[in-house]
């Protein structure tokens, strides 16, 4: 996230420190707040980018997988809003862009991934050791297990 803070020229509204979080999914909070709710209990790891007056919304976006939410636009949050990210230790970004605008960098920042980050690697790392059965590649090819 810290990643997509800089690209998007964020201002950091509330949890700083949790800016090395891994965003897996960009969601989008352009429906009606019933909709949002279903859509968001169906992702894991999200950003969510919606209109800085959608209150409904970003208190949905908060109650499910959401470890960024990035607000567009003119306005600014609700202390309400502010308070219940802190609580759930949520950052809020505040862009001044439209969210189109906004969903087109953090789309372009998905295309470019760098593995500098430590959260990135071990994330990768726990990917192919849960999904790779290199024991029985390494049968299959003849070789000596590798010792871990």
């Amino acid at each position: 996230m810290a990643e997509l803070s800089r690209r998007l020229g964020a201002q950091v509204l509330c949890c700083p420190d949790r800016l090395d979080l891994l965003v897996e999914t960009l969601s989008i909070g352009a429906m009606n707040v019933n909709s949002a709710m279903e859509f968001f209990r169906r992702r894991r790891n999200m950003a969510v980018v919606t209109g800085a007056d959608r209150t409904d919304i970003q208190l949905a976006a908060l109650e499910a997988s959401t470890q960024c939410l990035i607000l567009t636009g003119a306005g600014d949050p609700l202390p309400q809003l502010i308070n219940r990210a802190e609580e759930l230790e949520v950052p809020l970004l505040k862009v001044e862009h439209d969210t189109l605008t906004t969903v087109e960098v953090v789309e372009q920042a998905f295309g470019h991934v760098r593995l500098h980050e430590a959260v990135k690697a071990s994330y990768a790392y726990r990917l192919v050791e849960e999904h790779c059965a290199f024991d029985s590649l390494f049968t299959r090819l003849q070789l000596p297990a590798l010792a871990r």
